[in-house]
């Protein structure tokens, strides 16, 4: 379980009152690690909001956003984190924005994200020793919510299609629970349609787990979900490519805006 707000000295008199850093929590497989090119960012993405920083997971230490993720093959790539947290940032400035993103290529729900498995074990073992940190430090914090994107690889044959909906739903329900938040939202971008034209890999049953993904965040009213079937992609038509990574990023931000404000 992780401590939700690890509380310090109350500020002496004349001092303002110390807000508490908004963590958020992120998680998927390739299209979540990042396929946009660092080079590619607009200018206005190059430079880290002062009030933000992002969880390295193998240093176990808070850093500065960079525009490269933290997936060892996808160096100087960047994921949907860059203008989420751009956007959050602008947001709430006078909170710090935080993010821990745990994510693998090709790894697939039924087989590393159930609890119990590889992929979710570090998952909580990296939000663990983020929060860890800044209860350390004496920092003010809140788990405030969640990114999901994945499912591509469950869309690999039928049985592991049928069984994303009561799997996401377990998912789900672990995280809210280790995190104490019953009413964690979640913002999760669904599979795009992109996957049944010609790629390296095969997705022939796409349209299953996007119903699935769909179903999930009908019967959640904390579960927000975004259609990425327009989103272009690298010659793969599987990876998102730079202005999609942008894209989705700032679409998470604004829905997850919205959970908060509800």
């Amino acid at each position: 379980m992780f401590l939700l707000l690890a509380f310090i000295a109350l500020p002496s008199q004349g001092q303002e009152k110390e807000l508490p850093v908004k963590v958020f929590i992120l998680g998927g497989q390739s299209n979540m690690d990042g396929t946009g090119k660092g080079e590619e960012l607009p200018e206005e993405y190059l430079v880290a909001p002062e009030n933000s920083m992002i969880w390295d997971n193998k240093k176990k230490a808070w850093v500065t956003l960079r525009t490269d993720s933290f997936s060892e093959r996808r160096k100087f790539k960047f994921g949907p984190e860059v203008a989420f947290v751009h956007l959050l940032a602008k947001k709430y400035p006078n909170h710090r924005i935080a993010i821990v993103k745990t994510s693998g290529g090709g790894t697939k729900l039924w087989k590393h994200w159930l609890p119990e498995q590889g992929m979710y074990k570090a998952f909580l073992r990296n939000i663990n020793n983020a929060v860890g940190e800044l209860q350390s430090k004496g920092v003010l914090y809140e788990i405030c919510g969640m990114l999901w994107m994945q499912g591509e690889s469950d869309a690999e044959t039928l049985e592991w299609a049928n069984a994303y909906e009561e799997n996401l739903k377990v998912l789900y329900k672990d995280v809210r629970e280790q995190t104490e938040k019953p009413n964690l939202p979640i913002v999760m971008g669904r599979i795009s349609i992109g996957l049944l034209r010609e790629t390296p890999w095969v997705f022939d049953y796409t349209e299953v787990v996007q119903a699935a993904q769909d179903r999930v965040a009908k019967a959640d009213k904390n579960v927000r979900i975004i259609n990425t079937n327009k989103l272009e992609t690298l010659k793969d038509n599987t990876h998102f490519n730079s202005e999609s990574n942008i894209w989705l990023g700032k679409k998470m931000g604004k829905l997850m805006i919205k959970a908060i404000r509800k």
